[in-house]
């Protein structure tokens, strides 16, 4: 096996817009198979390169996850490598980038034990609705949505979510019941597209059904994702960067991820392609270095 494609147990041959990317590597002369990154018997180790893909069970158990990338990067090549896995694990890199003048949704974090008072945040705010999630989450795991007449009842849900995780409050975007999240895909250091990810209901932050491909990214949109992804500590072979237009009006960074993220290949005829293609060059690339 040339490249391990590193998913998790729930869809162990890759999700639906993963599974061209074996018959993609193979036509290069490569051997791609999926691997279940936590299987005991460690099929990876087989691998020279890892390529981490539908592992989305890896913020359910973020401690092994990382030791897993550490143990990879020790062995293999590992795309995206262990330190900028750590490092994007953790939304405190929202933190990070925001410090470098990248506009980011704005955030009240709280360290893990110490709960948010809602009526209180929302008070010093200002704002109408605001979201919880844990600082280490997927989708929306754990994610509630809350305002004024909900706050008492929400109150021990969150207390007890702050038990176990650190937090993070940010305001509920309007956006996503109208206009929705904009995906911006890039792939060996490189914009390759964008998809307009649909409004979701309002009970859901965010949502992935029905996306669609946007022919032409909106130029002010790709500025800031291309400066989001300049600003990145590590050297990155892939990176989702999404984006929304805020309560103000503003568009404003929401994620960055590095780590497992949807990259649409298939809204896209020549994705999967260009990164079949930008592994195989970095592939090349540390070899001649090594």
């Amino acid at each position: 096996m040339d490249i391990a494609l590193a998913t998790c147990a729930a869809y162990p041959n890759l999700s639906e817009g993963d599974q061209h990317l074996p018959a993609a590597f193979a036509a290069q002369g490569l051997d791609a198979r999926a691997v279940v990154w936590n299987d005991p018997a460690e099929p990876w180790r087989e691998a020279g390169t890892v390529l981490i893909r539908s592992a989305w069970d890896s913020h359910l158990q973020p401690d092994a996850f990382r030791a897993w990338a550490q143990a990879v990067d020790a062995h293999a090549r590992l795309y995206n490598p262990a330190r900028l896995v750590t490092w994007n694990l953790h939304k405190a890199y929202l933190k990070a980038l925001a410090s470098r003048g990248l506009p980011v949704t704005p955030t009240v974090w709280f360290d893990r034990g110490h709960a948010p008072n809602l009526i209180d945040t929302l008070d010093r705010t200002g704002w109408p609705r605001l979201v919880v999630k844990p600082a280490i989450s997927a989708g929306a795991a754990g994610v509630c949505v809350v305002d004024r007449a909900t706050a008492l009842e929400q109150q021990a849900a969150v207390d007890a979510l702050a038990a176990a995780h650190d937090l993070m409050l940010q305001p509920y975007l309007q956006a996503f019941e109208t206009e929705g999240e904009r995906s911006y895909i890039f792939i060996g250091g490189q914009f390759s597209h964008a998809v307009q990810r649909p409004p979701t209901l309002a009970s859901a932050q965010r949502g992935f059904d029905a996306p669609r491909a946007i022919p032409q990214p909106v130029p002010a949109e790709l500025r800031l994702t291309q400066a989001v992804t300049a600003a990145l500590p590590e050297d990155w072979l892939y990176a989702r960067v999404d984006v929304a237009t805020n309560n103000d009006g503003v568009v404003r960074l929401q994620e960055v991820e590095l780590i497992e993220p949807a990259l649409f290949l298939s809204l896209d005829p020549g994705a999967t392609q260009r990164l079949v293609h930008a592994v195989i060059a970095r592939m090349g690339a540390e070899a001649n270095r090594s």
